[in-house]
């Protein structure tokens, strides 16, 4: 530990030294003082994030969040939450990640700062993204809810985009039907044509994904009827019903590519290279090389009848 880190361990250790006094009651102090003892735990948390001891940080930090909520200073203890929540994404302590960023929103809810809530929210969902998709899904799904209070209309739809694409990732395929569910009716007001033709495609792909060709088409059918809308995902259900394994590649590549996101991109990917999907294909393609192997057969014996017809009277 260098000087710097020192100054600020003993600095921190003072300042918790303090905020334990402020919490103490006698005789004469029946109640503890909670706004000095949250501003020590506060500097103390400081001092000791600056010094990279991180685990003292989070129980000081923690420690002045429920002394400010204590107080009902909601705002001030939301903060404390949110600065362990950081600390815990560099020590990769993701489940704690988590918890903090949730309670540090439903504190700025409870103070009336909703917007707060939800920056805080994507901002926690952002950090869990790659490392603990599930719990980023969680956050996302609670800041639809609170915008959602707000009428944050075109902030909703982007944070829709967001849940559908960690429920694909995570496969939870009826909850990503769900969200997409719910996006659509959104979308119906005021989205664009491309977005909901991208939605359709996905839920189009994730029946496939399970082989379930009826549902998809029912699905397509369904949104047909919804939105007046022109798309290729006929073309789609029509290429798969035919196991045409060449057209479906070019399909990826040409349309699919751009007109869904990565996930549904991904899920159209692991279709063709399935082993369900390649044995569908030799299944589907074996009556035709069966038939065009007979045709060869008599093709052959055609000929070995006309040979020995034609020297069964013996070389001239």
């Amino acid at each position: 530990m260098d000087s710097l880190s020192k100054k600020k361990v003993d600095e921190g250790n003072q300042l918790l030294a303090d905020a334990a006094k402020a919490m103490k009651t006698s005789l004469f102090k029946r109640k503890p003082d909670l706004d000095t003892a949250a501003d020590a735990y506060s500097k103390a948390g400081t001092c000791f994030k600056t010094a990279k001891d991180f685990q003292n940080a989070i129980q000081a930090f923690q420690n002045a969040a429920q002394c400010y909520e204590q107080n009902n200073s909601f705002f001030s203890a939301a903060k404390q939450y949110e600065q362990v929540g950081i600390i815990a994404n560099e020590i990769k302590s993701f489940s704690l990640v988590y918890n903090s960023f949730f309670k540090s929103a439903e504190l700025m809810i409870l103070n009336g700062t909703r917007d707060s809530a939800g920056i805080l929210l994507e901002r926690g969902a952002s950090m869990l993204k790659t490392t603990d998709p599930e719990s980023s899904l969680k956050l996302v799904k609670r800041a639809i809810q609170v915008a959602e209070v707000e009428d944050k209309n075109h902030q909703i739809v982007t944070m829709y985009e967001n849940a559908v694409n960690l429920a694909l990732k995570i496969e939870q395929y009826t909850e990503a039907i769900e969200l997409v569910d719910n996006s659509l009716e959104l979308l119906e007001k005021i989205g664009t044509s491309e977005q909901i033709i991208r939605y359709i495609l996905t839920v189009c792909l994730i029946h496939l994904s399970k082989d379930d060709w009826v549902s998809a088409k029912n699905y397509l059918e369904k949104m047909k009827q919804r939105f007046s809308l022109s798309c290729r995902a006929d073309e789609l259900l029509e290429i798969y019903e035919e196991k045409d394994d060449e057209k479906f590649k070019n399909l990826i590549k040409n349309y699919l590519g751009y007109a869904v996101d990565n996930e549904a991109l991904k899920i159209a990917n692991r279709i063709i290279k399935s082993k369900e999907w390649i044995s569908s294909i030799q299944e589907h393609n074996a009556p035709e090389n069966k038939n065009s192997i007979q045709k060869n057969s008599s093709h052959v014996n055609e000929v070995k009848e006309l040979d020995e017809e034609e020297f069964a009277d013996g070389l001239l």
